[in-house]
């Protein structure tokens, strides 16, 4: 049987996803797919193999992984100033040459956000920085010897109002967006569009993580985050992203998805799991942590994903006394199992405020008078 260029390329690309997975039933699967032998199976990762793009690793389960290129650098920030443009353009794009243009705009844009976080925010001497490619994907880790992120944060919290601020709070803050420690220079949207524009984003600083990706929360350990900089001395953060080196999304679409054209970034999602780290949604104090400043938005995705047990006290202190309070704020409650949806319509006695929209697609329950280019 003979296929076209567009269907080699097909079964090459899902040959390479079953080993990223390592697949033990790899061979039975791409036969199985694309009706074909299992000689022919074998030729295409024959041609794999030649081109280098997958390396035989008998450790493995399929008897292969993804050939891993790796470059480092290290730079210090003493006595210099640094320019993220040009650490870009000098350290980082020529190590992505397996991207096509959308990758490579995604990655000029969250590398300079987070780069001049480094340089600017993190008091540190010196930046790590790591990039690894494979056929499929590539993945980039900046760790910087700072103080730290969240440390940087709680100390403005504490300088600005908040009471007795911990890591635990400045972390459910940067989920919410819009917050920064040099308002007078920086709009603190840098991590919360980075984390959206990549698969996977993950900052770890002092045993904390904050962690997400593109419409979808993110399974990240602090293990994997410290293996690519096991060998510095001293870490004050580390950011880790990882992005598909052929990817259809472009950066203004993610964009539009938070923002307005005519009021700029009124939409803001917070993974409820994540937001709430001593356990479970179930407390008027866990909720109330999560109200502070959503009334800066106009619309508030919440995102109960993983979530099994929601308690009354949060739910009446979110979706009831705060949703009644603000009714110009709409609150959008998405991937609920049935116990969180019977929650929220418990404490609303029946009559669920008009700003909580329940069981809506999260791209559709705007408030009538905002922008529809969300």
């Amino acid at each position: 049987m003979s296929f076209d260029s567009k269907k080699r390329e097909e079964i090459k690309k899902y040959i390479l996803w079953k080993i990223s997975a390592d697949d033990r039933d790899l061979l039975a699967k791409t036969m199985d797919s694309f009706g074909i032998s299992i000689t022919s199976v074998k030729r295409y990762m024959k041609e794999l193999t030649e081109c280098e793009a997958i390396t035989p690793q008998a450790d493995c389960a399929c008897g292969y992984c993804l050939t891993e290129y790796v470059a480092e650098e290290n730079i210090s920030l003493s006595g210099n100033q640094m320019e993220e443009d040009r650490l870009y353009a000098v350290l980082i794009e020529g190590n992505l040459k397996s991207c096509d243009t959308n990758a490579l705009r995604i990655w000029q844009y969250v590398c300079a956000e987070m780069l001049n976080n480094a340089i600017e925010h993190s008091r540190g001497g010196n930046i790590h920085i790591t990039v690894s490619r494979n056929a499929l994907f590539s993945r980039i880790v900046f760790a910087d010897d700072g103080v730290g992120v969240f440390q940087t944060l709680v100390e403005y919290m504490a300088e600005h109002g908040w009471s007795n601020p911990c890591a635990e709070d400045a972390l459910i803050e940067l989920y919410k967006g819009k917050f920064t420690s040099d308002a007078s220079r920086h709009s603190g949207e840098g991590i919360f569009f980075s984390s959206k524009a990549v698969d996977e984003f993950a900052i770890w600083s002092g045993a904390k993580i904050y962690k997400c990706g593109y419409g979808k929360n993110i399974d990240v350990t602090e293990h994997r985050l410290l293996a690519y900089v096991s060998r510095i001395e001293k870490i004050g953060t580390v950011v880790m992203m990882t992005l598909e080196n052929e990817t259809p999304r472009r950066l203004s679409e993610v964009f539009n998805m938070y923002t307005s054209v005519e009021e700029g970034f009124v939409r803001t999602r917070i993974p409820v799991k994540e937001a709430c780290l001593t356990g479970e949604p179930v407390a008027r104090s866990q909720a109330r942590r999560i109200c502070n400043r959503l009334d800066e938005f106009r619309e508030i995705i919440l995102d109960f994903d993983r979530v099994e047990v929601m308690g009354q006290g949060f739910a009446d202190e979110l979706f009831r006394v705060y949703a009644l309070a603000h009714p110009q704020v709409t609150l959008c409650p998405i991937n609920m199992i049935s116990e969180v949806e019977q929650m929220i319509r418990h404490v609303s006695r029946g009559q669920v405020p008009e700003n909580v929209r329940m069981n809506t697609n999260p791209l559709n329950c705007s408030p009538p008078n905002l922008d529809k280019s969300l």
